[in-house]
């Protein structure tokens, strides 16, 4: 394994100032955005920035560049989702919900009409994307909904019978958890050989699913670099969560728990190298993944976007409070409740899945307290690499500070607006994110 130079940083330069390129810092001040500033509350780490559609007013512009970003690898249609965007009412959940509904409904009878007629390129193709639109359908309502739990149904269907008609077949996994439980994924093989390949782990953040991590978490781009990729989802999320009913699989702070299972999993295979292990993280990721890798041993290489050394602060900053001063306890009265975002967060399913679906908001914002990395810089010894971008504002400044205090090998990359990758998780060029991870992922494991 080579060494990774760490990058250094420009002391004259803030974290909001910096990018980095072919491992050198560089002073964006000249080229700053021209873009709209954020909107307050949820929407400042997912608002309208250069590379993003404006297509809506707040939280479904991202979903919708989220849904649009997975063009790159087949998982979705410009003029499916622009068709669907024209017939939502912005702000409304009901509406989104029903939009895209609409368009998963047909264009998942036309990948079934396909394969019925044995045309199979384009019944993998219309089921990669219905099982896009089939996210979308359930993405705003309550895991505890069973409208909800029939939508991630149709879209894991869907997911699953396109994974069936590649070379070689997607795996559909069940990995052995606590107490008879199961965490649920799918194991992705660069080929039909059996000779060890690198691997990359992937975990989603707060609100992903294990099928989405295909398009936008690394598992199509592993495939195109010759990697195996292992896409699961841990206690909290929603396909944990359905496959162990009455479990209440909740999220968890100590992740290395759950990852510790996935690491056994994946190094019992013959076609798993040991030594070119990697563990990405997305979204709420950028925290599971760091704080897995700094007890998890035989994890070789670790990726983050973005780094997220603090859950609470994020989410106090998300409801347009300030982190560095004491919250009121009083929150529903202090927070934009007509935001989308904000609902989904504090009267949502993201609350839910924390398990702090009654209480108050304090209550659950005293809870994410606990999901914290401050003290364990020195206990990351692995590669690190993170990645931000400038649209994600105070979510890319927290990564910046806690990457500048590993010790470990680390480099980084802040992807500038006038890249048109500045996205949160680079959903808006999944093409740039996944080049720049996987060629400092190459290097590593060289």
């Amino acid at each position: 394994m080579n060494p990774v130079t760490e990058v250094k940083r420009n002391p004259n330069a803030t974290p909001e100032s910096e990018s980095v390129n072919g491992g050198k810092i560089q002073d964006t001040n000249s080229n700053k955005s021209t873009a709209p500033a954020t909107q307050k509350g949820a929407t400042q780490m997912f608002g309208a920035t250069a590379g993003m559609p404006r297509r809506f007013k707040g939280n479904f512009d991202y979903q919708f560049v989220r849904t649009t970003g997975c063009v790159t690898y087949g998982g979705a249609e410009i003029g499916e989702c622009y068709e669907t965007a024209s017939r939502i009412e912005d702000e409304k959940e009901d509406s989104y919900t029903e939009a895209w509904r609409v368009t998963a409904e047909r264009v998942e009878a036309i990948a079934r009409k396909s394969l019925a007629g044995g045309h199979l390129v384009s019944a993998r193709e219309a089921f990669l994307r219905a099982s896009s639109y089939w996210r979308e359908v359930g993405f705003y309502q309550s895991t505890t909904d069973p409208k909800c739990r029939a939508g991630w149904e149709r879209q894991r269907d869907c997911f699953m019978q396109a994974g069936k008609l590649m070379d070689p077949p997607f795996e559909v996994v069940s990995i052995p958890y606590e107490n008879g439980k199961s965490l649920p994924g799918y194991f992705l093989k660069a080929d039909g050989s059996n000779e060890p390949r690198p691997t990359l782990i992937s975990v989603g953040g707060a609100d992903s699913l294990a099928e989405e991590l295909y398009f936008w978490g690394g598992g199509a781009a592993a495939l195109r670099r010759g990697y195996n990729a292992l896409l699961f989802e841990i206690p909290g999320q929603r396909g944990a969560m359905y496959s162990n009913p009455g479990a209440e699989l909740f999220f968890r702070p100590d992740t290395e728990v759950p990852l510790k299972y996935a690491c056994d999993w994946a190094l019992g295979r013959a076609d798993v190298d040991p030594e070119r292990l990697a563990l990405a993280g997305w979204s709420l990721g950028g925290y599971f993944a760091p704080r897995a890798a700094a007890f998890e041993k035989r994890i070789k290489a670790c990726i983050a976007s973005t780094t997220l050394p603090n859950w609470q602060n994020v989410v106090l900053a998300m409801f347009g409070l300030p982190a560095d001063r004491p919250y009121p306890r009083d929150l529903e009265s202090k927070i934009d409740l007509s935001s989308v975002g904000s609902r989904f967060i504090a009267q949502g399913d993201i609350r839910y899945r924390h398990g702090a679906g009654g209480g108050t908001i304090a209550e659950f914002v005293d809870g994410l307290s606990k999901y914290n990395l401050w003290g364990l810089e020195d206990k990351i010894t692995c590669p690190y690499f993170n990645i931000g971008g400038d649209g994600e504002g105070p979510l890319a400044v927290y990564g910046q500070k806690f990457y500048e205090k590993l010790t470990c090998p680390k480099g980084q990359h802040i992807i500038a607006a006038k890249e048109g990758g500045e996205a949160h998780c680079g959903v808006n060029n999944e093409s740039l994110e996944h080049q720049i991870i996987f060629d400092w992922l190459d290097d590593v494991f060289k």
